[in-house]
């Protein structure tokens, strides 16, 4: 009996490569540094800090500075973004790269919640394409070399799918 095992590339986020292909997902109140931790000693893969609002950020928030802070030895350090102005969501990607708070930034555009969505942020983002391709253009413009990726989802809901256009956007 011979047994075929398929050989799979690792997972890579610009020069990041993962094993493991987990992502641990941002969740608020849960994906703190204690948490990440608890993660890497059981050896998960990738982990993104709680979701970070680009506009704490730039206000230069004491709680959002906290809800930031990594360990040590936590690399790459990822940090989803979350924000509806390109503007504010340049400053907060430059902030992280200039400050070297960041190895890798993903960009939040994939929250259901309806108080986020009624807001037009979240899921409903990349239904507004231009708005959405002005966020994206401000965060990797202002972010070095760090890679920047987005989270979203097929679409606003089974009638409104935005998936395909946002990715080529």
């Amino acid at each position: 009996m011979s047994v075929s095992t398929a050989v799979r590339a690792p997972l890579r986020i610009g020069p990041y490569a993962c094993d493991t292909p987990v992502v641990l997902a941002p969740m608020a109140g849960i994906t703190n540094a204690g948490f990440r931790r608890l993660c890497r000693e059981q050896g998960a893969g990738f982990y993104v800090c709680e979701m970070i609002t680009s506009r704490g950020l730039v206000e230069r928030n004491p709680l959002t500075f906290r809800m930031i802070a990594m360990d040590p030895d936590e690399h790459p350090r990822s940090l989803q973004l979350y924000g509806v102005d390109p503007a504010t969501v340049g400053l907060a990607v430059r902030t992280l790269a200039e400050r070297d708070l960041a190895d890798h930034i993903d960009l939040n555009f994939g929250c259901p919640v309806p108080k986020v969505t009624r807001r037009g942020g979240g899921a409903a983002l990349p239904y507004k394409r231009r708005l959405f391709e002005r966020i994206v253009r401000a965060a990797v413009d202002n972010a070095g070399s760090i890679p920047v990726t987005v989270k979203m989802r097929i679409g606003i809901d089974d009638e409104r799918h935005t998936y395909l256009d946002a990715a080529r956007r």
